[in-house]
């Protein structure tokens, strides 16, 4: 009995193990052009000589995840070496093909193939969405304008900050255009929303006078 605990045990350590490979913390542009260069920044950990990264951005479906089915994708490269081994950080900047238009949102995917035995870690950090949007970046200085909205993603509230604009009221809209919630809202600082009943996905969020940001409940 004892040996087959040590068993048992023994092949948790190693599946551990296996598994320990993962990315976080990225830092990536959330509106990009059609055209050019996307930079990806990231987190490593448990990466041993030998490994490498891939990296995609793929076609997302409404809940963020990527569209394998569609199989599009707009930035792709394998065969990313690390750093260093251990843990890092690692920045990777991919050019965009397969002619994005406006308005499609794309996800970031990556996933750590093993030297040891060429296994992989399998696709995560889905729901990191890229907007494409031929206006990115012309705006960016009038951010009195903008919504500021956060925690993005969030599984339970939304906060709106209210410091430079009179917002009124708010709507909530599918990604396909839908509305889902419409609220009024006292003059205050700090907006914050209840977002625990909606379904997980990606919406739209519009204070008027078309101003509108993308979140992710998740």
């Amino acid at each position: 009995m004892r040996k087959k605990l040590l068993l048992i045990l023994s092949i948790v350590l190693v599946s551990n193990t296996i598994k320990s490979q993962s990315f976080s913390n990225l830092v990536f542009e959330s509106t990009v052009l059609p055209t050019g260069d996307v930079t990806l920044t990231f987190d490593y950990e448990g990466v041993s000589a030998g490994d490498t990264f891939e990296w995609q951005l793929m076609l997302a479906l409404e809940d963020g995840s990527p569209d394998w089915a569609n199989g599009r994708n707009i930035a792709y490269q394998t065969a990313i070496v690390p750093n260093e081994t251990g843990t890092g950080t690692q920045t990777v900047t991919l050019g965009l093909y397969n002619t994005p238009v406006d308005g499609e949102v794309f996800t970031w995917t990556g996933k750590i193939t093993l030297a040891s035995d060429n296994s992989d870690t399998g696709y995560n950090n889905t729901g990191n969405l890229v907007t494409i949007s031929s206006t990115a970046g012309v705006n960016d200085f009038v951010s009195q304008d903008k919504i500021s909205i956060y925690p993005n993603p969030s599984s339970e509230v939304l906060n709106i900050s209210n410091k430079y604009l009179d917002i009124k009221s708010v709507q909530i809209f599918s990604i396909i255009g839908k509305k889902v919630t419409e609220l009024k809202v006292g003059k205050k600082t700090l907006i914050s929303i209840d977002i625990s009943n909606l379904s997980k996905g990606i919406y739209l969020i519009s204070t008027g006078s078309n101003r509108t940001a993308k979140f992710v409940k998740k």
